[in-house]
């Protein structure tokens, strides 16, 4: 149960209140899908085709973007022993990694991997989870975000503690996959994140802090 997911996750991250997808702007479970895991729906916990892809790349020395899905960076946040360090994660972890991914696609429902990943996952500074980085970057409920805004949060997953120029050129990149149709105004944009991210002289609601 959803119950359940919430509990599994709550004994690792205790920084936010735990917030239900339907309770999540459609706007931001687009966004991260789009930067994070784009076949999300359709694997079974890992994306051969990017591992393949991310393989390739890599033995070129070309720029290519990782092939941890949404599933296998749940399963790093949730077990302790597969959580990445500051050298990266080690090739037992990253096999580890994938089996627990895998288990975890065969428990729980995509709804609920979704939603225990958004609210465990760290945005920025000790800011841990979607009702922590709405409230605290955009005083607003996860529910009430917008493309921007949203944009905003999955770019700072990629890279949490980059300067806000990069996260503010992700974000762009973000906000052209979620709106195709329209054009993205990446100089608005910039100025807005810059905005957003200067919340070092706040501090997070005491309702936040368990």
């Amino acid at each position: 149960s959803t119950q359940g997911v919430s509990s599994a996750a709550s004994d690792v991250y205790k920084r936010q209140q735990w917030t239900a997808l339907a309770d999540i702007s459609p706007a931001l479970r687009t966004a991260m899908v789009l930067s994070e895991d784009r076949r999300f729906y359709e694997h079974s916990g890992v994306d051969w085709r990017a591992v393949s892809a991310a393989a390739w790349g890599n033995l070129w020395n070309t720029r290519t973007r990782g092939a941890s899905t949404i599933t296998m960076q749940l399963s790093g946040l949730l077990d302790e022993d597969l959580r990445r360090g500051g050298g990266g994660r080690s090739l037992t972890q990253k096999l580890g990694q994938t089996v627990a991914a895998a288990q975890l696609e065969r428990q729980w429902r995509k709804d609920q991997i979704l939603e225990a990943y958004l609210n465990s996952v760290p945005f920025r500074g000790e800011i841990v989870g979607i009702d922590a980085l709405s409230r605290t970057l955009f005083g607003k409920a996860p529910s009430g975000l917008d493309a921007r805004e949203a944009a905003v949060a999955a770019a700072l997953v990629r890279a949490p503690n980059a300067r806000p120029a990069l996260v503010a050129q992700r974000a762009c990149e973000v906000l052209r996959a979620m709106e195709p149709q329209r054009k993205a105004d990446c100089e608005a944009l910039d100025m807005f994140t810059s905005a957003a991210v200067s919340y070092t002289h706040l501090t997070l609601p005491t309702i936040l802090l368990v």
